[in-house]
């Protein structure tokens, strides 16, 4: 499930797009770039002399000699372009692949193109490498970012794996010839987000719940043949022509600090990227909803973001926090939670959920014009850009292949349930009832299966002429069942299991068991009456001392998965799949 919430601080308008010695019109929204014609995308050649102006005298682009080239700063988040990105753990490597330092063109003798960013009031300069830099709205006397919250829910961590892995999109493996990976998560198997869901999935039922801010700024994008790093070019040359097992490690080596692929088109601004996780049954013992969490959740954070509101929403929230703590907020109450933000100053935290009110947010939005993170990019391999040695370019392709092939997790469920069955989500579901949801979570604590089985009696004593015709009536509540009647019979053996199916043991309801000798049925005789309290065991004996004789039982009580204790009273962490350590099963 996804939900979006959007704040436009001024109506869209068209932005412009400045490229050496042209100006091109964009709409609000790029359009996406087809990786597969990469190295042939239609660019500018570099800047050329000469002065273009917009509506207004201060908005230009324009070349600049040696002087005034060194003077003015880069563009904010220049160097985000050409960074090695890596797919498998879908993060940047941290090294730079393509050379975005040098801004010259023919030297000191030579120019490099300004442009003018209204956002700072400031003439800044971009790389040789870099085209198409432009900001939101530049020719608007106020510009503001297009901020957006959105919301995602996921009732597994094979789900999860399987958004992030398709969140990518297809293009990243044009020209790798990946194949036979169907059923595999190869593109962010090993992200922060699969680890995450899948060490929590481990511990207990877990649902998850993702928050989404993104405010943009800025984009661009690099040359179709961008001019290489100093030191991606010497580490390409040191690389083993051929890829084979002798050569394996050189290669795996270069992966490691480059990643397998580059960013070449960036949407700059600010990211926030939370993932909260929620013990599915133990909200739903508080009456919560996963859905009612996430989107709680989603009101805080847009009580952050200025300008959101959400009044139906808030009264909604307000009714269902009474289930929580006393003075707990949602995000307090859910706190289980990694967040990623990209772009602004310093350490922020927690940005969306920060119990200090906006200020943190308001701080990190301010500067984001001048300290941009990536919000989106789009990518390519990095063999794509060997462009003089075929073998070495078909070796590294081969090579980030195998690393992606070999990293890939298969998207199947990975074991029976405990519980239920497995839905398309891989998340167990049962087909729910008054006490046990369609996840599988009791509604309350108490809740158990109870079972009881007569197994027999010895030495009764119900006529003076002739053996006992003895029958057993067992009940709980407005429950109840009767065994059948064994003729002339001292020592009956019924073995008769009575199933009471799903109860609350916290309330204390007796079992009670009449020991009955068979005479005409309106006439029949008590032979003995006895009650016991039900608690937690397995197919426990109970003996009853009737005044002639002895009744013979087992009692059988297991808690509803997420449940422990003698009465089931207490949350218990539980596993959805088998394997992990549970001391019965349910059912």
């Amino acid at each position: 499930m996804e939900s979006m919430l959007q704040q436009r601080d001024t109506p869209p308008k068209k932005s412009c797009a400045f490229t050496s010695g042209h100006m091109i019109r964009f709409s609000s929204d790029s359009a996406t770039h087809d990786p597969s014609s990469f190295p042939h995308e239609a660019s500018s050649s570099s800047p050329r002399p000469g002065l273009v102006t917009s509506s207004r005298s201060r908005h230009l682009v324009q070349t600049s000699g040696f002087t005034e080239c060194q003077q003015v700063p880069f563009v904010p988040g220049h160097n985000l372009a050409g960074e090695g990105f890596d797919v498998v753990k879908m993060q940047t490597s941290g090294a730079s692949v393509v050379d975005v330092k040098n801004y010259m063109v023919g030297g000191v003798q030579g120019n490099c193109t300004v442009c003018f960013n209204h956002l700072l009031n400031q003439t800044q300069k971009l790389p040789v490498s870099v085209l198409d830099w432009r900001i939101k709205n530049p020719l608007c006397s106020q510009v503001h970012c297009r901020r957006s919250l959105s919301s995602k829910i996921f009732m597994s961590s094979q789900s999860m794996m399987k958004d992030t892995s398709s969140s990518l999109g297809v293009s990243w493996k044009v020209g790798l010839g990946i194949k036979g990976v169907a059923g595999f998560a190869v593109g962010g198997s090993h992200s922060t987000s699969s680890r995450f869901a899948e060490s929590r999935s481990r511990k207990d039922k877990f649902s998850f719940t993702t928050h989404d801010f993104k405010c943009k700024y800025y984009t661009f994008r690099l040359h179709s043949r961008p001019p290489l790093s100093k030191e991606f070019e010497v580490s390409l040359k040191n690389l083993p022509s051929t890829y084979d097992h002798r050569n394996t490690p050189a290669f795996q080596q270069f992966i490691a600090v480059y990643g397998t692929h580059f960013i070449r088109r960036v949407h700059l601004g600010g990211h926030v990227h939370s993932i909260t996780a929620i013990r599915t049954c133990e909200a739903a013992m508080s009456k919560l909803s996963v859905h009612a969490v996430s989107n709680c959740l989603s009101v805080e954070a847009s009580g952050t973001i200025k300008g959101v509101t959400l009044e139906a929403s808030t009264k909604f929230c307000r009714e269902k926090s009474k289930s929580l703590k006393t003075g707990a907020t949602f995000s307090q109450a859910f706190s289980d939670r990694t967040t990623a933000v990209l772009g602004g100053d310093g350490d922020v935290g927690d940005i969306l959920f920060s119990t200090d009110g906006d200020a943190g947010y308001k701080k990190w939005l301010s500067s984001l014009r001048r300290v941009p993170g990536v919000v989106s990019y789009q990518i390519s391999p990095l063999h794509m850009l060997v462009s003089d040695n075929e073998i070495l370019k078909s070796s590294l392709r081969e090579a980030i292949s195998h690393y992606i092939r070999g990293s890939a997790k298969p998207l199947s469920c990975p074991a029976s349930c405990r519980v239920g069955n497995h839905n398309n989500e891989c998340a167990c579901q049962c087909k729910g009832h008054r006490m046990v949801d369609s996840n599988c979570c009791p509604a309350e604590t108490g809740v158990a299966r109870l079972n009881v089985t007569v197994v027999g009696a010895q030495g009764l004593w119900g006529d003076d002429f002739t053996k006992t015709d003895g029958y057993v009536k067992v009940l709980y509540g407005q429950q109840g069942a009767t065994t059948p009647v064994i003729w002339n019979n001292n020592f009956p053996q019924w073995n008769y299991l009575v199933r009471f199916q799903t109860v609350n043991l916290q309330h204390r309801v007796p079992v009670v068991l009449e020991v009955w000798d068979r005479d005409s049925v309106w006439d029949d005789d008590l032979l003995g009456k006895f009650t016991l309290i039900p608690a937690v065991g397995l197919n426990v004996e109970k003996m009853f001392k009737l005044k002639h004789g002895s009744l013979f039982v087992k009692v059988s009580a297991v808690c509803a998965p997420s449940l422990q204790g003698s009465l089931c009273e207490q949350y218990a962490a539980s596993p959805s799949y088998e394997g992990a350590e549970q001391e019965v099963r349910w059912g």
